[in-house]
């Protein structure tokens, strides 16, 4: 999709940077945006969104593994009761972890 000139953004869990079998710098190589979170908690949300109205979540690990041995579940749909709330975690996430911001300051 990026090779179509299709905007693609990712937002990672910081340890995924260093597991082994990480496509991170796959992505990073292809001219892909990625971000990874900045917090302290471990970020385990595992959903992708495709033009702002379809959604892909579930427990699915997206790995090799996960898909050919595990028994994970998918729930694809474009109900936007479903959509708006991912969306907006989404550019929450985006926003918070933008490398270039300044880092909060404690009042």
């Amino acid at each position: 999709m990026h090779r179509r000139r299709v905007a693609v953004r990712v937002v990672i869990d910081k340890d995924y940077l260093d597991i082994n079998g990480s496509q991170v710098g796959r992505l990073l190589k292809a001219g892909i945006s990625v971000r990874h979170d900045t917090g302290s908690y471990f970020m385990h949300h595992k959903f992708a969104l495709v033009d702002g109205r379809l959604l892909l979540t579930g427990s699915l690990n997206w790995t090799m593994t996960a898909v050919q041995g595990n028994r994970e579940n998918v729930l694809v749909t474009e109900d936007p009761a479903f959509v708006k709330p991912f969306l907006r975690e989404f550019e929450e996430l985006w926003t918070a972890n933008d490398p270039a911001a300044p880092a909060p300051t404690l009042a």
